[in-house]
């Protein structure tokens, strides 16, 4: 197949497909699966794009190797989450357990969770999960858990780990936004953070950037820690902030209002992509070379 980019857009109503052929900006529509279901998540392998997971409403979880065109039930159980790495590690998180592939979903095994967890973010072989007020991690792929810094004033509801700084952790609990840096250490509110109900994404790169899903729509970025911000995307909803796993300066969004973005230069600045799809629930980028 020649180079080209993919786009898999979860959405309230099926998974859309898009491709941008040679990679010439013009992203084209090219299949909308499982329409009349909600795609909670999905995810595609970095090393072998054409091999896609999506989590299904109503038919659990689905697989496909060829780019999305034909799928097949992998597991029959509901997932809320789907998330790996660049090595073809892949986690696919259901109410109180993991399944775990080391092989790009090949063989899987079941690993506990220490409770219901409403997010799950990967750094390496670091894992992070939020459990109510706590936020968990683990360092052996799930087989054993550990709280992760001090309580939480309210549940955590979103969580991400910084790639140039192993072990320091964002958390959005009760709209702020929490910082950690140690398994031992206290989570710090970021003073200067907007309010926050969105997504959380902390970009790859030499660089630090963060992203954030302001309450009140947009989203904002920081270079700093969280020390300033700059709003980079205002009025519309964002329900989903995904970096791309080929490229350090590129991250897609997507919003409730089905309005779907991309950036490619580490989310300063954003160009419309797509107007008028369902509302977006999840998004997956690959690129075949």
């Amino acid at each position: 197949m020649a180079k080209a980019g993919l786009l898999f857009v979860g959405t309230d109503d099926g998974l859309v497909l898009f491709s941008n052929p040679n990679e010439i900006g013009r992203w084209l529509k090219i299949g909308q699966p499982f329409r009349g279901a909600s795609v909670r998540a999905v995810w595609a392998v970095p090393d072998q794009p054409l091999r896609v997971f999506a989590a299904v409403d109503g038919l659990g979880v689905q697989q496909s190797d060829d780019g999305g065109q034909q799928w097949q039930a992998l597991f029959d159980w509901p997932a809320q989450a789907i998330a790996g790495t660049a090595a073809g590690e892949v986690y696919i998180r259901a109410a109180e357990h993991i399944w775990v592939s080391r092989d790009q979903g090949n063989v899987w095994a079941q690993v506990p969770l220490p409770g219901p967890a409403a997010a799950l973010a990967l750094l390496g072989t670091h894992i992070y999960a939020s459990v109510g007020t706590e936020v968990v991690f683990s360092v052996d792929g799930g087989v054993s858990w550990a709280r992760y810094g001090s309580l939480l004033p309210a549940a955590a509801e979103r969580v991400a780990a910084t790639p140039q700084q192993v072990g320091q952790v964002y958390a959005v609990a009760g709209g702020a936004l929490y910082t950690c840096a140690a398994a031992d250490g206290a989570w710090a509110a970021v003073a200067n953070a907007p309010q926050a109900n969105g997504p959380i994404a902390a970009l790859p790169g030499q660089n630090r950037a963060l992203l954030i899903g302001q309450a009140t729509g947009g989203i904002v970025r920081s270079d700093d820690a969280g020390a300033r911000w700059n709003v980079v995307l205002t009025e519309h909803r964002v329900s989903v902030i995904v970096p791309a796993s080929y490229h350090v300066d590129t991250v897609f969004a997507g919003g409730s209002d089905g309005q779907l973005w991309g950036s490619t230069d580490r989310g300063r600045g954003w160009q419309a992509m797509k107007s008028g799809l369902p509302a977006i629930t999840s998004i997956a980028a690959a690129r075949l070379l």
